[in-house]
């Protein structure tokens, strides 16, 4: 799969280990232990794996915290997924090793959108985000930090011009995760702007579009660059699809609050990846 001429990214040579291993550690958390109750014990090919049973993320979702941790003792913090936290979902968790493989995917998306070369020192950022999605949007604010970029984040909350402001700053890189921020009134500064998968209709045609395909228990999933064919993160996610057209993925490196075939709801990826 390509997005816009970036190179594919291949699932890793040891992906059925990979897999055993995630399913290992769900068998610790008492949600999965009930799901898998039926499953064969060892999995040693991905036919096996792909036997599992496939779990809504809106069943995921109603669980308790406590049954869907497998080391509760890994917990090192619960960051902010896209959609926010909040009590009718379940929490997200993760240990270091997690967080490190969340942040990899999401700067590997954000990068795409950031000026090559000398114009890279220059560059700032500005990521508006919806009030249930700030924590979110404060992590590609960090993201872009670690870059070396400076970023400002702002909400659509109590703003009836996010383009005004925007225009005061004056980015050169734009997240725009609200559909209140007009992406056909920003400024000439800007040369890259980072939409969810198909957020908003128009935006200046001088800019790069970077597509995120984002999901709220995953992670960025992958991305697209100006429309173009997706470039799924296979070398984090085995990605399958179920019998009615939508994403199903597994994180490969999910150890603390492991996931073992969630179907994300996401369709028509079809053509796209």
């Amino acid at each position: 799969m390509s997005a816009g001429g970036a190179s594919a990214i291949r699932r890793p040579d040891d992906a059925v280990d990979a897999l055993s291993a995630v399913v290992e550690s769900a068998r610790r958390a008492a949600f999965w232990r009930r799901k898998l109750a039926d499953a064969d014990a060892v999995i040693r090919s991905l036919a096996d794996f792909e036997a599992l049973p496939i779990t809504p993320a809106s069943e995921y979702r109603r669980q308790p915290f406590g049954d869907v941790l497998a080391d509760p003792a890994g917990v090192g913090w619960i960051p902010g997924p896209p959609l926010g936290q909040s009590p009718r979902r379940v929490a997200v968790a993760e240990g270091a090793d997690e967080a490190r493989v969340r942040i990899i995917a999401l700067t590997r998306a954000l990068s795409l959108a950031v000026p090559p070369g000398d114009n890279r020192a220059s560059a700032a950022a500005l990521v508006a985000t919806t009030a249930a999605g700030r924590y979110f949007g404060a992590e590609m604010c960090a993201a872009l930090i670690r870059m070396g970029i400076p970023a400002h984040l702002i909400t659509d909350a109590g703003s009836a011009n996010l383009a005004a402001a925007v225009r005061r700053l004056r980015p050169n890189i734009v997240g725009a995760l609200t559909p209140a921020l007009d992406l056909a009134d920003l400024p000439r500064s800007v040369v890259g702007v980072i939409t969810a998968l198909g957020g908003g209709a128009s935006m200046p045609s001088a800019a790069r579009r970077v597509e995120i395909l984002v999901q709220n228990e995953l992670g960025v999933l992958g991305c697209a660059i100006d429309g173009g064919k997706l470039a799924m993160n296979a070398d984090l996610f085995h990605f399958e699809t179920s019998a009615n057209g939508t994403l199903v993925a597994t994180p490969y490196f999910s150890r603390v609050q492991p996931i073992v075939r969630l179907d994300t709801g996401i369709a028509g990826l079809r053509g796209r990846a």
